[in-house]
């Protein structure tokens, strides 16, 4: 089915089983290019709020302590008490007369009233945060949706305890009745394009290539076709009436209205005036005082929800009138303030409900965006309830049926009760139990059923934990608890109820009870409860255990695309590269870890291609060579390079340690004498000098420790073992200096000279042994890039092109050693991979600490481990990990084991350093999920190791065709860590369409696993 053109709706249209296997036509606006004078802003729904903003006006998501955007400023407390208790009626000398236009609006209401099909409202109006009835008000507060996923059992179950702490406070605070509604609205893409478009400085556009404009849009529609929503619940708090006292003073004042000029009555008639007033005042005060009770309870830790705004209220209106039609892209109206009684006929007129008798559901017709869509919506009731284990071994029970994908909504009607009222509920029971006891024992000389007991036994342990429970928890409540489901027919509608039920079973039951008509209003604020059938008495702690608001949660809204979250529901995962950095302060180090082919290289070549596309540097170090293939992206063109450092095309000297090394530039911002680090200096001039000087001294060691490491890496390991290599070798380096023109042949040169001139009969004969073996690597093919011709220094990376956005270094034809093999065994050149990578991770450093501090750059260094392997790649690891936030430097490091990031021997443990990790699939090996644990940091023994195992699986990978099921779910998985957020990522890049000829410039396996092919 094709998407009609400018119909942002059809894209939640539930007819569309899949998406058109085309870019879907330009539906979105580019807003996200607006550089005309601003608008005014409407005033937005609670999940399209503007983020806040951090110290360099870049957006950013506050996480699960966010509140931005949900509140306006408190309304005046005591001026929506006097809306919602109403102002008598001033004393006037006459009744007014009807005008016409009073009679006309009479006669158009009558005629509307006989006229309108659907059942009127029982919502009157609004004022502020609050819904008025004729009989009831109702304070309405907004909470966000939060964590749960791969948190403790320990922090999870007080999560639980958390709210269940808010409604034992709003018990004791008075409140008898909550309604609470959980809503679900479309991830806000549209404002994603905004602040990505904030966020980068895109590439210019180059013609026949896909533009910055259509990259975009493209990127809005793949996110559209997933249907992800954000939930929000409200939690609607049923306010008190006046009082009879007050309501009876009011009545008796009106009466007593028109004897206000008898001489002796008008003095009684006075003061009964008065008397109804300071009771109006009275009232006032006390609901201004318990609204305000109210928000504090509900900005407590285990909701943190604040006061809806009216836009909020706008949004929860329309979405309970409209459940069964596509979710609204929009959100709330523009300027949306307090409804009146008038407007109320608009949210009636919104659909066209229908039910037809004995089938069971109701159907759902309206217009949504200028097009026609009808809807089955099926209510189920939660029935009974098993005794759940959560946190232990279920997940929350009023979101088990997230990972169904469909948007279910929630409609919560709960009663608390105080202690007392249990406690005499509980011995009424009891003495009911007792009475039929006795009926079948002494009257009927019968054994009565085992349930009699069972029942009194537990209703003795409820007043057991009423009487002797301080914490409140053990609050009881009854409640009836709703769920909406929406099929675009009767039979899709049954089906997924169906599929629900067994997701439910065998510890709770979903009821489809009658009366579905009444039961779909009743989400609907001010509506009355439909039925009383399947109550359910829990204590608040169950209560609390539903944990309706919990969802994945990582990563922000601006950024580039990771894929989508894979938990409970899904929803994009994007990924800002630089708030680390800007906002957080903290080190750009990324450790990606996964076996081969887990999908590394194609996940750091997306990341790597839509941080280029925003503007940064990307350097990338990929010996094997596959992300060689970006630089030819029409896009990239004139602006990416690709240089080999291995083969015939390499530059003779380009890795020279000594020229890959560079000086420190006296011009640098940190040497400025004007520096604030040199103001409490007595002559700044002269310690800035001595700062350049240090630093100058320390790259000339550097270099010097350098080119020891690169020589040792090529020896055998009987020549490694011997005495005297380390020092012949640090003798030899330092006859020749460190200064930046020399070269690894000079130091070739020098332990020459040791094995001839040296007074000791060992050393000489070391040297000679070591000139022999280093002057045979020294002539292999893959050593000409460390080797510079006789008489040069070699190139370095003095020649590559300073204007360039994307350098790819390659090594082709490096043989990599087998694993598991000795190093005895190696050849000659694979003996050479560890210094060749040792010097192409620091070229790669290099090329990206040359460019100027403040822009943004992404460095990619694959085959981690052959660094690590040695104390100078170490080294190198920790100061990217160090160096990398002072200059902006997102650094993605590949491995396949997390011992490279933790140390071989436990020891240079980067864990603190890291504030992203991205962990695939390890393998089964015990030592490795450990280690992944630790990168995580997540705690062993929570049943964490057991989801690392089964990490790689999409399904079960067998050769026999008949039970094979690994085609099902063939996107690669990976848990990441983002600060103290850790979610189930899958990596799936199906519906970005726009993206294919990245896919295909990657590789054929990673392009097919991309578009949902095997890898």
């Amino acid at each position: 089915m094709t998407v009609p053109e400018n119909d942002i709706a059809a894209l939640f249209d539930p007819k569309l089983d899949d998406p058109v296997p085309v870019i879907p036509p330009g539906t979105l606006p580019p807003s996200w290019a607006a550089v005309q004078p601003r608008a005014p802003q409407p005033v937005r729904a609670w999940s399209e709020a503007e983020p806040a903003h951090g110290p360099d006006g870049s957006a950013y998501d506050h996480g699960e302590d966010d509140t931005a955007g949900l509140t306006s400023p408190a309304a005046d407390p005591e001026h929506v008490a006097d809306k919602v208790l109403g102002r008598r009626r001033r004393r006037t000398g006459k009744k007014r007369a009807k005008s016409a236009t009073d009679r006309d609006k009479a006669a158009a209401k009558k005629r509307a009233d006989r006229e309108r099909k659907a059942v009127r409202l029982k919502l009157t109006g609004t004022s502020a945060n609050i819904t008025r009835t004729a009989t009831t008000s109702t304070a309405w507060f907004v909470q966000r949706q939060g964590p749960w996923n791969f948190r403790t059992t320990g922090k999870q179950r007080r999560f639980i305890q958390d709210e269940a702490i808010i409604l034992t406070n709003l018990q004791k605070a008075g409140v008898g009745k909550l309604h609470r509604r959980l809503v679900r609205t479309p991830f806000p893409v549209a404002q994603w394009a905004v602040d990505h478009d904030k966020w980068a400085t895109p590439i210019p556009d180059v013609p026949g290539a896909l533009s910055w404009a259509d990259y975009l849009r493209g990127q809005q529609h793949a996110m559209l076709w997933s249907n992800a929503t954000i939930k929000g619940r409200y939690w609607g708090i049923e306010l008190p009436q006046r009082s009879s006292l007050g309501q009876g003073l009011d009545w008796t004042a009106r009466m007593l209205r028109h004897l206000a000029h008898w001489p002796l009555l008008g003095r009684v008639c006075t003061g009964v005036d008065s008397w109804a007033d300071d009771a109006f005042e009275r009232e006032q005060k006390a609901l201004a005082d318990h609204l305000a009770t109210l928000e504090r309870i509900m900005s407590g830790r285990g909701v943190k929800a604040t006061p809806a705004t009216p836009a909020a209220v706008d949004y929860l209106l329309r979405r309970s009138a409209t459940i069964g039609l596509p979710l609204e892209a929009g959100g709330a109206i523009a300027g949306a303030g307090d409804w009146e009684e008038t407007d109320v006929a608009a949210l009636e007129d919104l659909t066209d409900l229908s039910l037809t008798p004995g089938d069971g559901y109701t159907t759902v017709s309206g217009v949504v965006d200028g097009r026609k869509y009808t809807g089955v919506v099926i209510v189920l009731t939660i029935g009974r309830m098993a005794p759940l284990p959560i946190p232990e071994r279920m997940l929350p029970w009023q979101i088990i049926g997230d990972p169904s994908g469909e948007p279910l909504e929630w409609s919560d009607r709960i009663e608390l009760h105080d202690k007392a009222k249990t406690i005499r509920t509980m011995r009424s029971l009891t003495g009911k139990i007792e009475s039929q006891f006795d009926h079948y024992t002494v009257e009927h000389d019968q054994v009565p059923p085992k349930e009699l007991a069972e029942q009194h036994a537990r209703a003795q342990d409820v007043i057991s934990d009423v009487e002797e429970d301080h914490s409140g928890l053990s609050t009881r409540t009854t409640g009836w608890y709703r769920l909406a489901v929406v099929g675009t027919d009767p039979d899709d509608a049954r089906q997924k109820v169906s599929d629900l039920q067994e997701m439910y079973s065998p510890h709770i039951a979903l009821e489809q009870e009658h009366g579905q008509y009444q039961l779909l209003r009743e989400f609907i604020p001010g509506e009355p409860q439909a039925n009383i059938a399947n109550r359910r008495h829990m204590d608040v702690e169950a209560v609390a255990a539903g944990m309706a608001t919990v969802s994945d949660r990582i990563g922000d809204r601006r950024g580039v695309v990771l894929g989508e979250t894979g938990s409970i529901s899904p929803r994009p995962v994007i990924w800002d590269l630089f708030a680390a950095h800007e906002i957080k302060h903290k080190s750009g180090l990324t450790p990606i870890v996964a076996v081969p082919g887990s999908g590394k290289t194609f996940l750091a070549g997306m990341i790597v291609y839509q941080a280029v596309r925003a503007g940064a540097y990307g350097v990338v170090l990929d010996p094997s060579g596959p992300l060689a293939a970006l630089a030819g992206l029409p896009e990239f063109r004139d602006i990416a390079r690709v240089y080999a450092l291995t083969g015939r095309d390499s530059r003779a000297g380009a890795l020279n340690p000594y020229r890959v090394i560079t000086d420190p530039r006296r011009d640098d911002p940190e040497y400025d004498a004007r520096n604030v680090e040199f103001a409490r200096d007595a002559d700044p001039f002269a310690a800035a000098q001595s700062k350049f000087d240090a630093d100058m001294r320390a790259a000339a060691a550097e270099r010097v420790e350098v080119a020891v490491s690169v020589l040792k890496m090529m020896l055998t390991e009987r020549h490694l073992h011997l005495e005297h290599t380390e020092p012949v070798l640090h003798m030899a380096a330092n006859m020749v200096g460190g200064d930046s023109n020399h070269n690894l042949r000079e130091v070739l040169a020098a332990i020459q000279s040791i094995g001839v001139s040296d007074p000791d009969q060992a050393v000489k004969t070391c040297a000679n042994g070591l000139y022999q073996q280093l002057s045979l690597m020294s002539e292999l093919t893959e050593a000409r890039v460390l080797f510079p011709e006789a008489g040069t220094i070699g190139s370095g990376a003095d020649a590559f092109d300073a204007d360039i956005r994307l350098t790819i270094l390659t090594m082709p034809g490096l043989q990599l050693p087998p694993e598991g093999t000795p190093s005895s065994q190696w050849t000659p050149q694979q003996r050479m991979t560890a210094p060749l990578m040792h010097m192409a991770a620091w070229l790669a450093n290099r090329l990206v600490y040359e460019k100027p501090r403040h822009v943004r750059k992404v460095l990619f260094l694959d085959e981690n481990k052959y660094l690590e392997s040695t104390g100078a790649g170490r080294t190198l690891n920790l100061r990217i990990a160090r160096d990398s936030r002072k200059f902006k430097v997102r650094a993605l490091v590949c491995s396949q084991l997390p011992d490279d990031f933790l140390g071989l021997d436990g020891s240079d443990d980067k864990t603190a350093l890291t504030y992203e990790v991205f962990v695939g699939d390890v393998g089964g090996d015990p030592h490795a999920i450990e280690g992944a644990l630790k990168l995580l940091k997540l705690p062993t023994g929570q049943g964490f190791e057991q989801f690392l195992a089964e990490l790689g699986s999409g399904g079960e990978d067998t050769l026999d065709e008949d039970t094979d099921t690994s085609y099902q779910d063939e996107a690669r998985r990976w848990m990441i860590r983002m600060a103290d957020d850790v979610e189930l990522v899958r990596s799936s890049w199906i519906h970005y369409v726009h993206l294919a000829h990245v896919f295909a410039a990657l590789n054929s396996s990673s392009a097919k696993n991309a578009l949902g092919g095997a890898a």
